[in-house]
């Protein structure tokens, strides 16, 4: 789980007044029955006095006498139970209140994130990557292999556009599972319309409710954040709010239809750099593009398309225009 400051921030705030929520109605709950059964706040206050004596008896070193404190500690409140029952509250009314009862709305749970934690980040990354009302609608969940037919063979494998894709599927499945073991770089390309994009929406959705803190940007926007950064500009980009440590220290970076932005020097050093940095530091990157292998290898240059494309998983992606079936069948 990769967090920036902003995103840490939000999260303890969350837990925060969770805590300062619970306590506050601890508190009036201690009051009412304070109010309505005053013998129940005597018995606090031997509870807090035998307290205060075991800890002192602790200090000093003297722990034969702490067990016999906490059985009348017991005592006591097995008689407190009694009372609060008689004035018609539960036995447990007093009890310190949580949202969650393992990690007792703090997120953790001996340094490890608590079952609580992973919606809350969930939410918080869906809202940073701006895909939520996206991922709502292209996901594992919405995947429909009916637009890949048995019938449109690829020439260069012999393959079926429908086996071709199940295959596919499956391994981004697989990918999602060991996501935080394999570290595998995956490459989709193929023809426009044929799924790419949607199929990398699936895999984002699965790992941000996995928690995974995903940078999803176009290739356009992309390089315009890495101008950004490399010329200084003043009127900057509106994906500037991401910083350069998060674009490389991310769980996973996503790279929609490169090949889609202006080609120059700098955006070949620029995706060599990036991608080089986040390989040095096993972090994954998905890229999908309309270009072929072959036409990576001539519009990148060959550091990008022997050392770097050469680390990723390649998946050739390729059917009938999904775009095209799905206007013919309204």
């Amino acid at each position: 789980m990769g967090f920036t400051r902003e995103q840490f921030d939000t999260i303890s705030n969350i837990y925060n007044n969770r805590r300062v929520a619970n306590q506050f109605e601890h508190d009036r709950r201690v009051n009412e029955v304070y109010d309505e059964a005053p013998e129940i706040e005597e018995l606090d206050g031997q509870i807090s006095s035998i307290s205060a004596a075991a800890a002192r008896l602790a200090l000093e070193g003297k722990r034969d006498n702490i067990n016999t404190l906490r059985e009348d500690i017991e005592v006591i409140h097995e008689q407190k139970k009694a009372l609060l029952l008689s004035h018609g509250f539960s036995a447990n009314y007093l009890d310190p209140i949580f949202d969650c009862e393992k990690c007792h709305d703090t997120g953790f749970i001996e340094g490890k994130p608590c079952d609580c934690l992973r919606p809350i980040v969930s939410n918080i990354l869906y809202n940073r990557s701006e895909l939520n009302k996206v991922l709502e609608k292209e996901n594992f969940d919405t995947f429909n292999f009916d637009y890949y037919s048995e019938d449109f063979i690829d020439e260069v494998s012999g393959e079926s556009a429908l086996d071709n894709i199940e295959k596919v599927v499956d391994y981004c499945r697989y990918y999602i599972k060991h996501f935080n073991d394999s570290k595998d770089n995956l490459l989709f390309y193929g023809n426009a319309g044929t799924g790419k994009t949607f199929l990398v929406n699936c895999i984002v959705k699965e790992l941000i409710d996995k928690s995974q803190s995903v940078i999803y940007l176009s290739a356009v926007q992309f390089f315009d954040l890495l101008a950004d950064y490399a010329f200084r500009r003043k009127e900057s980009s509106v994906y500037r709010n991401i910083s350069m440590n998060e674009l490389l220290g991310c769980d996973l970076l996503v790279i929609d239809d490169l090949g889609s932005e202006m080609k120059n020097t700098f955006t070949n050093s620029a995706l060599f750099d990036c991608l080089n940095e986040r390989l040095i530091h096993q972090k994954p990157t998905i890229i999908s593009t309309n270009l072929s292998f072959r036409e990576l290898q001539e519009n990148y240059d060959e550091r990008i398309s022997s050392r770097v494309l050469g680390n990723f998983k390649r998946f050739s992606i390729f059917g009938d225009d999904i775009r095209i079936k799905k206007t013919l069948s309204y």
